[in-house]
């Protein structure tokens, strides 16, 4: 984080510098406790992410005894299976899957905001380790536990010894937080509880080196040869090549078409084909998946058909960046894009044009606050659904807000407003919130609420992520808006404004 303080400019440094994005622990992290738990009714797990291309850290606890929530199996590594994915698991389980739901703590201290958690693959085995924010001579990475074996799917971490699973309180009070803890003192090397972590032939530190926030040595544990788990590198090819596709359209026959498809197909949007407005519910290589989405709208009594297409240009994953060790990430997400131009609205107004300029905008106010704001689309390309997720996970974002604007129909100019999405987890939904409020403070913009939806991009993503309907390009008030450049970046502006509240 050092880095992101030196890029900070003085106006922002000004307001309230960033809120204190910086490198030291956070005060109120010193009066944080832990909270002993019955280690049997936790688990740490390697989750698969893309199939099993890499995998994150998720944890799960059992609060109550109506159903198990996870079951185990066979043996190096011992498999899981997360059985809360299958029903109702309110009151039943917890689940934590990012680094706001659990942390690293070590004799007292809750180092959170110097380390990250995260699973690497070494030796055929996937390693738990907390990773330097920083660099590595001042924090050094520490192994935590290992799963004892590979695999794609769910696996079990057993932890090194030393270490366990413990619950974050303050004043008394016990936090949705989950510590991964170690109870020895900072200048006590960590390897005689965890392992043997040091390198052979490399002598510890005679002086080993301090939390810059409190003077404590830290571990004098070297850097290990460790190496990601690979993820593929980015396809030279089109994602879509040429040849014959399928897409799935549902005529517009009243003014809750779309939301009715929508509840079928999250990502259907609303576009023109034949000169003639519909609902696109996507775009297939295989006719039998296309006829599977037309049978499930035939059964909602919606009149869905499948048309012939030739391939759409072109679509390949963004180049990937390389990011400064320690900076915050966020991944700007400008909805549609080329030959897709996402909604068109009152006067021909295209949504994908509308989703860049804000998208951009915001983009520039996050990297005037130091922080690292990158965006999936450059341009005015067409890029996959897909590839989208992969750029973000790729680049490590810490946050994925996708940009939209919505429609309904050119009947219903009176809609008008705003509407924030999240799928899962309660770090989105802050996030969701954060955003959503920021905007209706500082616009005019009627509030159409914060929901939950399963719309892919935030639904395969890993961090925190939330997708913003910046107002409907059917509607008279949201579309005049949009053909404003300065009420655009007055949204812009507000979201990056609630991206920042929400880090800090």
């Amino acid at each position: 984080m050092l880095s992101l303080l030196r890029r900070l400019t003085p106006c922002a440094v000004a307001a309230a510098t960033v809120a204190a994005i910086a490198p030291t622990l956070p005060a109120a992290a010193e009066q944080f406790t832990q909270q002993d738990i019955d280690q049997s009714r936790v688990v740490a797990i390697s989750a698969p992410v893309r199939n099993g291309q890499f995998h994150t850290l998720m944890i799960l606890e059992q609060v109550g005894n109506q159903r198990p929530c996870w079951q185990e199996s066979g043996g190096a590594p011992v498999q899981i299976e997360p059985l809360l994915l299958n029903f109702d698991f309110t009151g039943i389980c917890k689940r934590f899957s990012d680094s706001n739901g659990y942390s690293l703590r070590i004799s007292g201290q809750d180092l959170g905001g110097s380390y990250r958690l995260e699973i690497l693959r070494r030796n055929n085995d996937m390693v738990l380790r907390a990773a330097p924010l920083r660099e590595r001579t001042v924090y050094p990475p520490i192994e935590i536990g290992r799963a004892n074996g590979t695999t794609t799917g769910f696996a079990k971490l057993e932890l090194n010894p030393g270490w366990r699973m413990t619950r974050r309180s303050y004043n008394g009070r016990t936090l949705d937080h989950i510590y991964l803890t170690h109870d020895q003192p900072l200048n006590i090397p960590i390897a005689t509880a965890s392992g043997p972590l040091t390198q052979p032939g490399t002598p510890a530190p005679s002086n080993p080196p301090a939390n810059p926030s409190t003077g404590s040595p830290l571990p004098t544990i070297p850097p290990q040869a460790t190496q990601p788990i690979p993820v593929p590198p980015p396809p030279n090819s089109p994602v879509i090549s040429n040849g014959t596709y399928y897409r799935v359209i549902v005529p517009i026959s009243g003014p809750n078409t779309l939301q009715q498809v929508q509840a079928i197909a999250p990502d259907a949007f609303r576009a023109v084909v034949n000169g003639r407005p519909v609902i696109q519910v996507g775009l297939f290589r295989e006719q039998s998946r296309a006829e599977e989405v037309q049978r499930q709208l035939t059964q909602a009594n919606l009149s869905a058909s499948i048309q012939t297409a030739s391939a759409p240009a072109p679509t390949s994953t963004p180049s990937i960046p390389s990011v400064p060790q320690g900076e915050l990430v966020v991944v700007i997400d400008p909805g549609h894009g080329g030959r897709d131009p996402g909604a068109v609205g009152i006067g021909g107004i295209q949504e994908k044009a509308i989703n860049f300029a804000i998208s951009q905008r915001v983009q520039q106010r996050l990297q005037q606050a130091g922080i690292t704001a990158m965006m999936t689309r450059s341009g005015d390309q067409e890029i996959d659904l897909d590839p989208r997720v992969v750029y973000a996970e790729r680049v490590g974002a810490d946050l994925f807000v996708s940009i939209h604007a919505n429609a309904i129909s050119m009947s219903r100019p009176d809609v008008n407003g705003l509407e924030t999405y999240y799928y899962s987890g309660r770090n989105s939904e802050r996030l969701a919130q954060s955003i959503h409020n920021s905007v209706l403070r500082q616009t005019d913009l009627q509030d159409r609420g914060v929901r939950t939806a399963r719309f892919y991009v935030i639904r395969n993503t890993t961090m925190p992520a939330v997708l913003v309907e910046t107002g409907f390009v059917t509607g008279a008030r949201d579309a005049a808006r949009f053909s404003n450049a300065a009420a655009r970046d007055q949204i812009a502006d507000a979201i990056a404004d609630g991206i920042l509240n929400y880090l800090r």
